[in-house]
């Protein structure tokens, strides 16, 4: 029975990988998504997917091939359903990804990660690309602090 597994390749060598794993008969998938200024980049950079059906040492001799994601002595086994939900979000041939949720001027939101994860601030616009300015209360007093805005989560808007 066949499965998927991942493989680890060196920097930049998805496509040359790719092709050489192709060459030697295994099915690959390499989901990809459409950047900024149409640039094409892997979704999973310096990884690729590779279906296993019978033998897979010769996946880790091929050239460009950093490893093998292993569990214990054997390939680790992806599951069928991880693939189709990756499939299932290409349009086009790139994987769409699901759109940051949008965050209004006063809205109250939760600091998911960095020094001041857990605390809770309220949501002052975007200072940049990719960087918040909230207001946090820092003893006593509102403080404006730049974050990156993917460590921010909204919180609903209290009903008065």
């Amino acid at each position: 029975m066949s499965y998927w597994a991942v493989v680890q390749v060196e920097s930049q060598c998805e496509h040359v990988v790719r092709l050489l794993l192709m060459r030697a008969r295994y099915e690959t998938y390499m989901p990809r998504i459409l950047r900024a200024r149409s640039r094409i980049a892997p979704l999973f950079p310096g990884y690729l997917f590779v279906r296993i059906v019978d033998r897979w040492y010769p996946v880790i001799w091929t050239v460009g091939v950093v490893r093998l994601l292993m569990s214990g002595d054997q390939p680790a086994r992806l599951p069928e359903k991880a693939m189709t939900e990756i499939r299932k979000r290409e349009i086009g041939g790139f994987v769409k990804l699901p759109s940051p949720p949008r965050l209004r001027k006063d809205q109250p939101v939760r600091i998911i990660r960095g020094s001041f994860e857990g605390q809770i601030a309220i949501h002052q616009g975007m200072s940049g690309k990719e960087r918040a300015l909230v207001l946090l209360n820092l003893l006593g007093q509102k403080v404006p602090v730049e974050l990156p805005s993917r460590d921010l989560e909204p919180l609903p808007v209290a009903v008065r």
